[in-house]
């Protein structure tokens, strides 16, 4: 799972359907597990997925164990939420502060219940078997509960309002992103702009790119990129200029070359220029701002590019690149006052081994950070046992696998699309296994999940998507648009799965199995293969 930053990707639990028809057991029976005695109260477990390995039996001594929340967290939500972690006795009952708790035989136990009370911040947790009952109270904060501390104090705290500094004479500015070590796209070093100040990513602009500093808000800056475009980006990566004012750049000559593996566009221009893409189906759009110039682009003859205009719009200057098949990837540079635009040919691809020649890169989720499952297995430990599978099956295939990690060693998250992008890929696979945020039902929202975030990169989350499911055996959440670091390169299709919640007792003791990361791996080179079949079924 990326984090709380991925948690909040997780949406509400979808529409009840009807039930679909029992599958066929793909596992054996569990071995039996020896039974409470009668006396013990327990809750009743959901029902058994047959598609999951067993949970094994373990009958240990009690020892209450809480995953989640951490000691003394502040729960998010407002009224209820998940509670988790171990018993070490698969036999034990459970109640939390009086509300009964299903335990699995591994002795995991996942609980959906009120939050505390605003005078009493704890959960009290009693364990059970007929021998022994062990007690915990475990101090946790609510928001409720917050408040009330304040309150009782006399620190009744305003809310916090931003501060604001408008900048009257605007400036004129340049950014420059002197800070890797947030998350970059696949051109190693970028700006990322914001139509608002906690909104979603759209530019990615160029070091260098002059902008007009309109106002600063905490940490982050409003910029003007022409007479008609407000955006905002990092206040750190705007360095103000002795300038007093902005001309327009001019755009000098446009040119069009193709190779093997792709079309370049060259755009002359001074200095780097303010920009985005606007992406479909079979066509893009490169909107320059405040860019002037009559260079007309005379475009050859080319298998790939059925047509390119140009227009002016206001302070803009737009080319409408259309293509004779689906966007597979770009790429921007800027190298001695040339824009450089480059789109990449989809792979020729051979029918009978789909996979064979191409580059992919598997990418083990994490570390740092990463979900913890009941029981203690730690999301970077099961997804590079996945990844390692991955691999194998990728190489029978004939595929070449770069592996960002192949150790438990950390890995920024930043630099993983730069191993993609430096090893020219030809699609990038992340891999993770999901969780929920504060508030919502563990018990309604999981399954399985993929993410994307370009919209070249949908076709290839669904492949993805529809050979996990069957391989996974869980309920099919369906595809997700979401910001992520590792899906926001453009040069390759980029996708993140969540094929497993782990913070669910039998999922977690599903992905500690030989065999179920056999299935996950099968489905994510299952959905690989059918990706890549579509370009060996279309026109070349």
């Amino acid at each position: 799972m990326a984090a709380l930053a991925l948690a909040a990707a997780c949406g509400n639990a979808p529409p009840r359907t009807a039930p679909a028809p029992e599958p066929t057991p793909k596992h054996a029976p569990p071995p039996a597990v020896p039974a409470p005695h009668p006396s013990v109260s327990r809750t009743p477990l959901p029902p058994s997925n047959p598609n999951l390995p067993p949970v094994p039996s373990v009958m240990g001594p009690l020892d209450i164990k809480v995953v989640y929340p951490s000691r003394n967290a502040l729960i998010a939500s407002r009224d209820s939420n998940f509670i988790f972690g171990s018993l070490g006795n698969g036999a034990a009952g459970l109640e939390i502060n009086g509300n009964p708790v299903p335990v699995w035989p591994n002795g995991a136990f996942m609980g959906w219940i009120p939050n505390p009370p605003a005078d009493s911040q704890w959960y009290d947790l009693e364990a059970y078997t007929l021998a022994d009952t062990v007690r915990l109270r475990y101090p946790v904060r609510t928001r409720s509960g917050v408040a009330a501390e304040r309150r009782a104090k006399g620190r009744v705290e305003p809310a916090r309002l931003p501060e604001i500094t408008k900048l009257e004479p605007a400036i004129v500015a340049t950014l420059r992103n002197d800070s890797l070590d947030r998350a970059v796209s696949d051109t190693d070093n970028i700006i990322i702009g914001r139509p608002t100040p906690t909104g979603d990513y759209k530019w990615f602009l160029l070091p260098g790119t002059r902008v007009r500093a309109l106002e600063y808000r905490d940490d982050m800056a409003r910029v003007q990129l022409d007479g008609g475009q407000d955006i905002w980006v990092s206040r750190r990566d705007v360095k103000p200029s002795a300038r007093s004012n902005m001309p327009a750049l001019k755009l000098n000559d446009a040119l069009m070359s193709a190779s093997s593996t792709a079309v370049q566009f060259d755009f002359h221009i001074e200095t780097p220029p303010a920009y985005v893409v606007g992406e479909e189906d079979s066509a893009l759009t490169l909107t320059f701002y405040n860019v002037s110039g009559s260079a007309k682009l005379a475009p050859i003859p080319d298998s790939l590019i059925s047509d390119v205009t140009q227009s002016q719009q206001t302070s803009r200057t737009v080319f409408h690149i259309a293509l004779t098949r689906p966007l597979y990837g770009y790429q921007v540079l800027y190298e001695n006052g040339v824009f450089k635009f480059i789109v990449r040919r989809p792979p020729v691809v051979d029918a009978a081994a789909p996979l064979r020649g191409m580059t992919i890169v598997v990418d083990p989720g994490h570390p740092p950070i990463g979900a913890t499952g009941p029981t203690g297995l730690w999301e970077p430990v099961a997804t590079l046992a996945v990844g390692l599978r991955i691999q194998l099956l990728l190489e029978e295939k004939g595929a070449k696998v770069v592996m960002t990690r192949t150790t438990a060693a950390p890995v920024a998250l930043g630099d993983r699309p730069i191993i993609a992008r430096r090893a020219n890929a030809d699609a990038f696979v992340s891999i993770h296994l999901n969780a929920v945020a504060d508030g919502q039902d563990p018990f309604r929202d999981n399954g399985t999940g993929t993410y994307y975030f370009h919209p070249q990169s949908k076709l290839f989350a669904r492949d993805i998507q529809d050979a996990l499911v069957p391989e996974l055996g869980l309920h099919d959440r369906g595809i997700f648009y979401q910001n992520l670091a590792v899906c926001r390169p453009t040069w390759f299709p980029s996708v993140l799965a969540e094929g497993v919640f782990i913070i669910m007792p039998d999922q977690e003791a599903a992905i500690r199995t030989p065999e179920y990361q056999e299935a996950y791996a099968r489905g994510i080179v299952n959905g690989l293969e059918k990706y890549f079949a579509t370009f060996a079924r279309s026109k070349p």
